[in-house]
């Protein structure tokens, strides 16, 4: 299953790359988001794949929601995280697709094509890079910390993100709005974050960086300091999440109080 999420993520990210310098086009520009013929086409080619080797497997998509069949198997795809990155030309963006098993997240695959990076894991089997073993930095000061924020598509305000996040641009290093939730928990997965702090959103958008981050010895807990426990996916179910290295997750969480 970890080499077909693989293959899947390699055919998707590899016509997103091919497509990236183009002039694109949006079926629809919103508020907050743009909706791209690519990210479907990517979607497509993924639901290919995985539909061709796992013929009876449920599938979650973004663009088409859920493909219902056995609900032992369920796949969560991202065909395209940072989709207005990938809009205004912007390199960081990727493919992130991750496996549901009986209610538990059992594997995720990140692809970042433009850098070549394929991040993967199997839950209790370690998290990878390209073939190389990921492990969180030992980071414990908190002023030389660099972090991301992550918050929902339509449930914080700007006026709510400038409150909340203020501490953190204080009190750390610098503190990042990427907008491609998988690929950042992959980064802090590879010891290149400190932390992660998620505000009121889905977790469809990160749920493979999950396995790959634990896999990596994060630390995952809700902003109250319980230790985050995936629970069977729900489409429009938003989660709060704070993950950091585990040196520096007090530090962190501590600013969220502020």
């Amino acid at each position: 299953m970890l080499e077909v999420a693989k293959e899947a993520a390699h055919i998707a990210g590899a016509y997103l790359k091919e497509r990236f310098l183009e002039q694109l086009v949006p079926d629809e520009e919103l508020h907050n988001d743009v909706k791209l013929p690519e990210d479907k086409e990517s979607e497509r080619r993924i639901i290919e794949v995985l539909h061709r080797h796992f013929p009876t497997h449920t599938i979650f998509s973004e663009e088409v929601g859920m493909v219902s069949r056995d609900e032992e198997y369920l796949w969560i795809v991202d065909p395209l995280d940072g989709t207005n990155n990938y809009f205004i030309g912007y390199p960081y963006f990727s493919v992130s697709i991750a496996l549901q098993h009986k209610g538990d997240l059992v594997l995720g695959v990140v692809y970042n094509p433009v850098a070549g990076q394929m991040f993967w894991a199997e839950k209790g089997k370690g998290a990878y890079l390209n073939g190389k073993r990921l492990s969180v930095n030992d980071r414990t000061d908190e002023t030389r910390a660099v972090g991301t924020y992550i918050r929902g598509r339509n449930s914080v305000t700007k006026e709510q993100e400038l409150d909340f996040t203020r501490p953190f641009v204080l009190r750390t290093k610098r503190l990042l709005r990427n907008v491609a939730p998988a690929l950042d928990w992959c980064l802090l997965a590879n010891g290149w974050l400190d932390y992660i702090v998620m505000q009121r959103s889905g977790i469809m958008d990160v749920a493979a960086g999950i396995v790959i981050a634990q896999e990596a010895g994060a630390a995952v807990t809700d902003w109250e300091g319980t230790p985050y426990r995936h629970e069977p996916f729900e489409q429009d179910k938003n989660r709060s999440l704070l993950v950091s290295n585990g040196r520096l997750h007090e530090t962190i969480r501590g600013l969220i109080r502020e």
